[in-house]
């Protein structure tokens, strides 16, 4: 089949949007949570006092989280695709903290009615529990849990490698949770019960099931094509662009927009893969460009790379894609940021889209400021103003002084109707906090600000807030029904 015959028929059948809406996601984790506690009633155990009762429910819904953490934290399209991973990711970590908080605050809760009266008696009773030999494994899940939470979040310090983070994150939570098995089965009351221990062994086998998909299955599928490096060249003082080629019948199939996870022989994944934006157009396949920023030691090798180097990828992922129905399309990048912005505006240029495009690129410096010659060419074919952006140093003309600021968005934004719109942002995270913030200020409804953010972390952006807010939502309400099960 030729590339244009394949090509056009990409284009008269675009991917539906993989995945489930995020509020039934949203639905199904809080019920999941819940279910040891709905087992736990439907038992003929008879309440306890009050801090017991929010002790064992505490330790009940903590051992929940711990399992679901699995699959919250794997690359599962048809479960999290419309969300993004960048999303179920950041409440991947929000998870942790009231995983951990939940763990800590189990054993204390069995204290408290010690402590009120006696609380050198209470100290006993907790120097004493840790001691047990019969709560061994309940000791070394909270400390297994302090590790891994501890070392995610210092992970993006300097001194910690990415790799090394990898290979220790997903085995060390494979071991807490063959602990917090042994300790839900052997030691608790509710958990004797055969509703509970069945709970608890179908939980286990969904954890052992999202290892085997992260651990065998997704690198076996890395693998199965003929991916290898086709060139590697510097396109800025700190990017390179790889391209890759694969197959003429690859199954690869995505939206411009999205990311890869790759991994380059001889290394393997899952250890080794780090995500990448694609950087060009469906219509280019078997071809992809990636544009990499060299920020550690392993983006930094990429340009030493040969051409026919094998590599392996896991894709595509992300929800970071251009919505059809909105007119006009304004695109804000910063740095290497570019790259999935470029990919859209390559396919809607390979589609003949008739819309207006806006397209604000910053970056640091000049020399940062990188595939200009690919935006001038398109924009002989599609309907594109570029407007560019450097924070200091010698500038071209035509290139703005930044960095970008609310004004930068007001004076991009002026003369068109911003209810109409759709915006997406990529680039560094305090600068899409700030744009997304300067956009919705502008007008730009909040549900047409797209962004993607591969720091996985809340930010501190309007947008940000809000999806930090809706993780501390669920997480209430499975506080709220701790606390009435505690109390009943």
């Amino acid at each position: 089949m030729s590339t244009s015959s394949r090509n056009s028929g990409s284009r008269a059948r675009p991917l539906p949007p993989a995945g489930l809406p995020g509020t039934v996601i949203a639905v199904l984790f809080v019920v999941a949570a819940l279910l040891p506690l709905v087992a736990a009633l439907g038992t003929a155990i008879e309440p306890a006092d009050t801090f017991t009762e929010l002790a064992t429910a505490l330790g009940l819904c903590a051992a929940a989280l711990l399992f679901l953490q699995f699959w919250s934290s794997g690359r599962y399209e048809s479960i999290s695709g419309r969300v993004g991973i960048d999303r179920t990711m950041g409440f991947h970590r929000i998870a942790a903290y009231a995983l951990l908080a939940f763990a800590l605050l189990h054993p204390l809760s069995y204290l408290v009615n010690t402590l009120v009266v006696d609380p050198v008696a209470a100290w006993d009773r907790l120097t004493g529990m840790l001691a047990s030999p019969r709560l061994r494994s309940g000791v070394l899940t909270l400390a297994g849990l302090l590790i891994i939470v501890s070392l995610a979040t210092v992970r993006t310090l300097p001194f910690i490698r990415y790799e090394l983070w990898r290979m220790t994150h997903g085995p060390l939570a494979i071991v807490v949770a063959g602990l917090v098995l042994h300790h839900a089965l052997t030691t608790g009351t509710y958990s004797a019960e055969a509703a509970l221990r069945l709970l608890w062994i179908l939980f286990a086998c969904g954890a052992l099931a999202a290892m085997l998909l992260a651990y065998v299955v997704r690198p076996w599928r890395m693998w199965r094509e003929e991916w290898r490096v086709e060139q590697v060249q510097r396109v800025g003082e700190r990017a390179v662009e790889m391209i890759l080629h694969g197959p003429a019948t690859t199954r690869l199939r995505f939206r411009a927009g999205q990311f890869l996870w790759i991994t380059l022989a001889p290394r393997r994944p899952p250890f080794h893969d780090h995500p990448f934006s694609i950087a060009s157009a469906p219509s280019d396949l078997p071809r992809l460009r990636l544009l990499i920023n060299e920020v550690g030691d392993c983006t930094r090798s990429f340009e030493r790379i040969d051409p026919g180097t094998r590599v392996a990828i896991d894709g595509p992922h992300g929800s970071f894609v251009m919505r059809p129905d909105k007119s006009p399309v304004l695109l804000i990048a910063g740095g290497v940021g570019i790259a999935p912005l470029l990919g859209m505006i390559e396919e809607a240029a390979a589609n003949g889209d008739p819309r207006p495009f806006r397209l604000l690129y910053a970056a640091r410096a000049q020399g940062d400021l990188i595939c200009l010659d690919r935006l001038q060419n398109l924009q002989a074919r599609l309907d594109l103003s570029v407007r560019c952006y450097v924070d200091g140093g010698p500038r071209r003309a035509k290139v703005g002084a930044g960095p970008l600021q609310a004004s930068h968005i007001r004076d991009f934004v002026q003369g068109i109707n911003t209810q109409e719109a759709v915006a997406l942002v990529c680039g560094p995270p305090p600068m899409m906090e700030a744009v997304t913030d300067a956009l919705l200020k502008a007008g730009v409804p909040e549900n047409a600000v797209l962004y993607e953010r591969f720091d996985f972390g809340a930010g501190k952006g309007r947008l940000d807030q809000q999806r930090r807010n809706q993780a501390l939502l669920l997480i209430a309400v499975i506080v709220a029904v701790i606390t009435t099960f505690s109390l009943r």
